[in-house]
């Protein structure tokens, strides 16, 4: 997942970029692509935990446009990926039938733990495109887990003496879909992107009641 995390932005920009050559503003697009890049500020974090205050994510989205009539309105569908992390100095944990975040102890200088969330999404989106260049885009995203992990780096906290780099399929009771309402605003390419999930990342009752606020910048070349 973190090589697709990278490959597809990579693919994405150079799709824009061709894109970009023969299209002009205001022209309308039957299929469109964009990339979103994010900070996740996390809500309900449990108490004694430190959550990081920037935990980058990134969207990739692949969409279908129709035109409403001769308005400057489309409704579009189509497939997304979003990946989320959470930078926190307390890893989960999950030895019966929920999981629980614990502080990792400082005897293991642990320089870096996350927990990665990824999902493969449907967007229904509406989208203004005035005849210049503003575009106001708002939609819901509805989807399915598709990767959960955390990974630590630090001293081995099995005892062996030296620093290890430990990725873990350990983050457990995490809900299979999810659903997100998000909103951009901007001028030609570039518009500032805002999400919040509607409902919590863990299973009722099996973990904590968090969820993601996402604020950023899209790429939106159409």
């Amino acid at each position: 997942m973190k090589r697709l995390t990278f490959l597809l932005p990579l693919m994405l920009l150079v799709v824009l970029s061709i894109e970009a050559q023969t299209y002009k503003p205001g022209d309308f697009r039957k299929v469109s692509l964009s990339l979103d890049l994010f900070n996740d500020f996390w809500q309900k974090v449990p108490s004694g935990v430190d959550a990081a205050n920037f935990n980058r994510g990134v969207n990739v989205n692949f969409l279908v446009n129709n035109h409403i009539g001769e308005s400057n309105f489309d409704f579009s569908f189509g497939g997304a990926i979003g990946v989320h992390n959470l930078y926190t100095d307390s890893w989960i944990t999950a030895p019966g039938d929920s999981s629980y975040f614990v502080k990792i102890p400082d005897s293991l200088n642990s320089t870096k733990y996350k927990i990665t969330l990824a999902y493969f999404d449907f967007p229904l989106e509406i989208r203004y495109r005035s005849k210049g260049s503003f575009r106001a885009y708002a939609g819901i995203k509805f989807g399915v887990l598709i990767d959960h992990h955390s990974k630590y780096k630090g001293l081995d906290p099995y005892g062996a003496g030296y620093n290890v780099t430990l990725k873990r399929d350990d983050v457990r009771f995490v809900n299979f879909w999810r659903y997100q309402a998000y909103a951009k605003v901007g001028y030609k390419q570039f518009s500032v992107f805002g999400a919040i999930a509607l409902d919590r990342i863990f299973k009722t009752s099996q973990g904590p009641d968090m969820y993601p606020i996402s604020v950023g910048i899209s790429i939106n070349p159409f």
